[in-house]
C-alpha cells in the first residue's frame, strides 16, 4: 500500500471520526438538557457553554481532518481512480442478463401499453364523430348553455 492511499485513508477515518464525536456530543447535550429540564423546567439547558463543552473533541478532530485535507492538497495526493466509471465486477455478468430481460420486459409492457392507449383514443374518435353525425353535439351545447346561464343567473 502506497503512502498516498495510507495518507487518504487516514483523512476518511479522520472525517468519519469527528462526524461520529460530533454527533455523539449533539446527542449527549440533548439528553443532559433532558434531565435538567426534568429536575427543573426553568433551567436553561442549551447554552454556549455546554455546547462548546461538548463538541471541543469532536471539533479538534475535525480541524485535525481540515488540516490533513489541506496538506494533501498542498503535496498534490488525490484520488487518479475519482474520474474513471466504476468497473463492474466478472461474477456481475448474471446481473446484466437479469437487467436486459427486465429491459425487455419493460419494452414489452411499454409496446401493450400503447397498443391499449391506440385503441382508446380510435373508440374516442368514433364516439365523437358519431355523436356529430347523430346532432347530439347541438343538443349537447344547448344543454351546458343553459346550465351555465342558469348558474350565473342571467336566464
Amino acid at each position: 500500500m502506497g503512502r498516498k492511499r495510507i495518507f487518504m485513508i487516514i483523512q476518511s477515518l479522520l472525517c468519519v471520526l469527528s462526524v461520529i464525536m460530533l454527533m455523539s456530543a449533539a446527542i449527549g447535550i440533548y439528553s443532559e438538557g433532558r434531565q435538567k429540564k426534568a429536575e427543573d423546567p426553568t433551567a436553561a439547558i442549551y447554552s454556549r457553554e455546554a455546547a462548546g463543552e461538548a463538541a471541543a473533541p469532536g471539533a479538534m478532530v475535525l480541524l485535525l481532518g481540515v488540516c490533513f485535507s489541506i496538506a494533501g492538497w498542498a503535496i498534490d495526493i488525490h484520488d487518479e481512480d475519482a474520474d474513471k466509471p466504476v468497473r463492474i465486477p466478472e461474477f456481475a455478468g448474471a446481473m446484466k442478463e437479469q437487467l436486459k430481460d427486465k429491459a425487455a420486459e419493460a419494452e414489452d409492457d411499454h409496446a401493450k401499453k400503447n397498443r391499449i392507449r391506440l385503441a382508446v383514443l380510435i373508440i374516442a374518435v368514433i364516439c365523437i364523430i358519431a355523436g356529430i353525425a347523430n346532432h347530439n353535439m347541438r343538443d349537447i351545447l344547448i344543454k351546458a348553455t343553459n346550465i351555465c346561464t342558469e348558474c350565473i343567473g342571467l336566464g
